[in-house]
């Protein structure tokens, strides 16, 4: 610095330039023979410009192979980065096609176990039903009350039913869910009939159910299946047939026909299906038993709906089960089906479920409506996601394009490659693939399919997922790498020199199947299926080989290209990878280079002639020195000095050229230690991100001010991300935890609910204990009713006797005879009350006969509950016919008394002498009929007691009954939301275990440290 101002040498060698004269110049060529100055300077200068020469063109021949060598590096790695994500790629999407196999797996086996409980429920109901009217039907047919009230009308044909047993009847009717009751002679003839459009004494047809029915019942109590009815062909009519017997001997036939919807309330009842489910019954005839509800038509035994599907068959053979089928509609639905035996008739119960709507549910997503694999479709950026059957049939389309609803293998689009990976996964029963094809369902525009099958437990193939492979994912792929640097084979974010790689795929018919970054210089708008390239890097990796070679491309221009075979799936996929990159391109900095090395040398030319004419004397020393100092910098030593022997321009020179090697050497140094440096915070990022492999994400790198520092920021807000979306896994996964306390909340209710249906069942249980109590009671007061008619009966034969001696005294009696008639005539007064208290009882004992019919009645419909209690009725009614018998026997003995009143008062005319021992007499036949009176009161009493023991059976009946009915609802709501219940504790355990397993292997903020 204390030398500034003096002028510097560089100025001085510029000024002294300005101040050389041609002359000097063209002196120092002419005369350089004889001067030794003059040679050493032209020597100098040969000396100096030829190895500036050769060291140009082996710089330039070094840099411009190094160069080649480090761009076909680059190129390799590339190639084989971008082979290798392009193998992940499609192993992704193999892994996602695979969970979403076994998802619907899953879906579809939870499916089929609600169908199958859904079946089993309505074989029980509907099995339950036809049993319980199988007994109505013959404890109807059996019941002596029945059979007396129908007695009449075979052997009158005029005769009619009584009008309160027609009611009765008519309500029997309704509550046992019967349409009519019809009464055939042996004949077939009708002898009567509640269903006023059958007439009375109309004929049955042969071959109709009526016919059937007489035929079967006969014989004993039968079904008959639904058939077009024999007195109005527009009508499907089934019956219950019993056989009615007289005095042992057959009288005709009960027909009770079931009503037209009796099935419809069962089958309807589909719990847990949703507004997706239906069930319906069918006979052997294919015709159906019960109602559809997607028609409007009645369906029942309506020739125009034939049912002939598969589960059809196999349930009249016998067989249960559940499967994949076309239904009578035509649709593809989860089908669960079995046989019903009724009475001698197979049926066949078929559940079923829409296909489309089990595998992928809908929802409403704001206005929209979704389902879960097209959020998923959507969410992985699939084109389209399907679902279809073995045989080809698309039954679901997450966009719902032009193939939804076709059959691949048959329909408009069999040709395809996507019919083309079905057929490979239907034969294989493996994964397939299919490349790139024109796809005339999207517009025939290029499209890719992945497609697995879905297997069963005996490995066949039960349905087929795929998806369409996007073609802009591809294209990503080969766009990861599309430049490297020079020197360096990275391309860093701020560097605008790198040399543009296009990576691009080539398949088997030597069309593209990827998009280039400039379509145009290959003559076409889109590459992809469009344009050719039939090369020899195209050629030479679709054969298998790999290398990389200076080629000519599809283009025709000249590149350093790398090429190598993709093979995927077995040879599904074949396509040649090529990375390539413009010669051109790549020989810039070599070109630039070769300038920049002419440049200097033309410039170190001038600067040497110049020197040697500004050197003068003790340039040999200082050259030699400087010569042997840049010798040694030659090969790599800047450690020596020139030493400076001369304080001229040489000596500067030498000083000056220290001056450089020292700062190369220093900078040398520098770069060395960044280096290290370098290499050490590479080595520390390392270190502290290797726990990453255990799951850790907690860990952080440190954060320097070098570009490691920026990796290592850019990694830790990545864990941050990972971090807080596993967090929210977590959380979800306590929220499905949450769920099952909530479900086993209501399973506590349900609980509740079995211990309110135990409290009514003991409650009931009560109930029927006091009514065998209260009917023992009516049986021992029946019993002292039959003692007292006795005692009435023994007293007036008695009064009998009495009366006979007063009628033999009365002949000799002739007195008093005015008082004696008065005696007589209250004698009779006090018989007519007698008989009218007779008829009293009479009429009691038929009500108590027709109490006890009902009873009986209503323990047939009981069942085996009500099997007691109708022991017990029957027991009332024989003790009502033994107490109107009674009653009949005392009519008779008071008619008899009557008569002989008569006889008595005839012969007092003639019996006058002995009035007064007749009197005696009369007093006490009087004395023993007002006996009779009062036995015959207390008969009354006793009856009328019956009478309100059998109101308090009756009452306690119904109240039994309504708890029944209560129980019953119950038993059904605790099935319902046990099965609901149960299914989404299923549900959300499996969702639960699978998002816990998930995320197990990583550790988060706030979780405990492993041990």
């Amino acid at each position: 610095m204390a030398n500034a101002s003096k002028e510097k040498p560089a100025e001085k060698i510029i000024s002294r330039i300005k101040g050389l004269k041609a002359a000097d110049l063209k002196g120092l060529f002419t005369g350089w023979r004889r001067s030794i100055k003059s040679k050493l300077l032209v020597w100098l200068l040969l000396i100096s410009l030829v190895p500036l020469a050769i060291i140009a063109l082996f710089s330039y021949r070094y840099s411009a192979t190094a160069l080649q060598r480090q761009s076909f590096e680059n190129l390799e790695s590339t190639l084989a980065f971008q082979k290798q994500a392009l193998q992940q790629y499609f192993t992704e999407q193999e892994k996602t096609l695979r969970n979403i196999s076994e998802t619907m797996h899953l879906l579809q086996q939870e499916t089929f176990i609600k169908l199958a409980a859904v079946r089993d429920l309505q074989k029980k109901e509907i099995t339950s039903y036809f049993n319980m009217r199988f007994q109505n039907a013959q404890a109807f047919g059996s019941n002596p009350e029945q059979k007396k009230m129908f007695a009449g009308l075979v052997k009158d044909a005029a005769a009619g039913l009584d009008s309160d047993f027609a009611t009765y009847l008519t309500n029997w009717l309704a509550q046992r869910d019967f349409f009519s009751l019809i009464l055939l002679s042996a004949d077939g003839k009708v002898l009567f009939s509640t269903d006023t459009e059958v007439e009375r004494d109309a004929a049955v047809q042969e071959n109709t159910p009526e016919w059937r029915a007489l035929q079967k019942g006969m014989q004993e109590t039968s079904f008959i299946d639904y058939a077009r009815s024999s007195f109005n062909a527009e009508k499907i009519v089934s019956y219950f047939s019993t056989p009615f017997t007289l005095e042992g001997q057959l009288a005709g036939v009960f027909l009770f026909r079931l009503k037209d919807e009796a099935l419809d309330g069962i089958i309807k009842n589909t719990p847990g299906l949703g507004g997706n489910g239906e069930a319906y019954i069918v006979g052997a005839d294919g015709m159906f038993r019960s109602n559809s509800v997607y028609f409007e038509e009645p369906t029942l035994a309506n020739p125009a709906f034939v049912v002939d599907t598969e589960s059809v068959v196999y349930a009249l053979a016998g067989e249960s089960g559940e499967q994949t089928t076309v239904n009578y509609r035509g649709d593809y639905v989860l089908s669960s089906y079995t046989s019903v035996s009724v009475h001698g008739t197979t049926w066949v119960l078929i559940v079923e479920s829409d296909q489309s709507d089990a595998m992928a549910p809908k929802r409403q997503a704001g206005e929209k409506e979704t389902d879960h694999l097209r959020d998923l479709a959507a969410t992985y950026g699939f084109p389209d996601l399907y679902l279809l059957n073995p045989d080809g049939y698309i039954f679901y389309s997450a966009t719902e394009g032009k193939d939804h609803f076709t059959n691949i293998l048959t329909g408009p689009y069999a040709k395809s490659g996507f019919a083309g990976t079905v057929r490979g996964a239907l034969e294989k029963k493996v994964l397939k693939v299919s490349d790139y094809s024109f796809y005339e369902a999207i517009g025939n525009k290029p499209a890719a399919f992945m497609t697995m099958p879905i297997m069963n437990n005996e490995g066949n193939v039960m349905m087929l997922v795929a998806l369409q492979i996007p073609v802009d994912q591809i294209n990503a792929v080969m766009n990861i790498h599309s430049q490297f640097e020079q020197g360096s084979g990275h391309k860093h974010e701020g560097h605008d020199e790198g040399i543009p790689i296009n990576t691009y795929l080539v398949g088997q018919d030597k069309l593209w199947r990827s998009e280039a970054t400039d379509a145009k210089k290959f003559g076409v708008n889109t590459t992809l299926l469009k344009a050719k390239a039939d090369t020899e890097a195209v050629k030479d990796a679709l054969a298998g080989n790999a290398a990389t070679k200076i080629v000519v491309n599809s283009a025709n221009e000249k590149v350093l290209s790398s090429w190598a075979q993709f093979n995927y799936n077995n040879k599904d996929i074949v396509w040649a990878i090529i990375s390539e990159a413009n010669y051109d391109e790549v020989h810039k900095p070599v070109t630039s280079l070769l300038r920049i090395i002419g440049l200097t040398a033309l410039i170190a030319a001038v600067l040497i002639v110049v020197v040697s004419l500004l050197v003068a004397s003790g340039i040999t020393r200082q050259v030699g020195a400087i010569v042997k100092v840049m010798a040694k910098v030659e090969k790599g030593d800047y450690s020596e000095q020139v030493p400076v022997t001369s304080k001229d321009e040489l000596g500067r020179l030498a000083s000056d050229f220290n001056t450089m090697t020292g700062t190369i050497q220093n900078l040398i140094q520098t770069r060395q230690e960044e280096h290290d440096k370098l290499n050490t915070s590479i080595i520390r990022l390392l270190e502290e991100i290797t726990v990453l492999a255990d799951g850790d994400l907690t860990i952080r790198a440190t954060v320097t001010d070098d570009v490691i520092g920026t990796l290592a920021d850019s990694l830790n807000l990545m864990l941050e991300n990972l971090g807080r979306a596993f967090r929210r896994i977590k959380d979800s996964a306590l929220q499905v935890g949450s769920t099952a306390n909530v479900l086993s909340s209501s399973t506590g209710e349900l609980a509740a609910q079995n211990d309110s249906q135990s409290k009514m069942l003991n409650a009931a249980v009560e109930k029927i204990i006091l009514l065998t109590e209260e009917i023992k009671k009516a049986a021992e007061k029946a019993d002292q009713s039959a003692g007292t008619s006795k005692i009435s009966s023994h007293v007036a034969e008695d009064g009998a006797a009495a009366v006979r001696e007063t009628s033999q005294s009365m002949e000799a009696i002739r007195g008093n005879v005015q008082n004696t008639a008065r005696a007589i005539k209250r004698l009779g007064e006090s018989s007519q009350e007698i008989s009218d208290f007779a008829r009293t009882i009479n009429e009691i004992s038929d009500r108590t006969s027709i109490l006890a019919l009902n009873a009986s009645i209503q323990a047939a419909a009981a069942g085996e509950e009500g099997r007691g209690f109708a022991v017990v009725a029957e027991e009332i009614q024989r003790l009502a016919e033994r107490a109107a018998t009674s009653t009949r026997q005392i009519e008779t003995l008071i008619r008899n008394i009557l008569g002989e009143i008569t006889e008595a008062g005839v012969s007092m005319d003639a019996s006058i002498q002995e009035v007064v021992q007749g009197t005696k007499l009369s007093q006490n036949a009087l004395a023993k009929l007002e006996e009779i009176t009062a036995h015959s009161n207390e008969v009354a009493e006793l009856i009328e007691g019956v009478a309100a023991v059998s109101k308090e059976q009756a009452e306690t009946t119904a109240q039994l009954a309504g708890k029944m009915k209560e129980l019953g609802g119950i038993s059904l709501e605790t099935a319902q939301e046990t099965m609901g219940a149960s299914i989404s504790m299923r549900e959300m355990a499996a969702m639960g275990d699978d998002m816990l397993h998930a995320i197990a292997v990583f550790k988060l903020e706030g979780d405990s440290k492993k041990a």
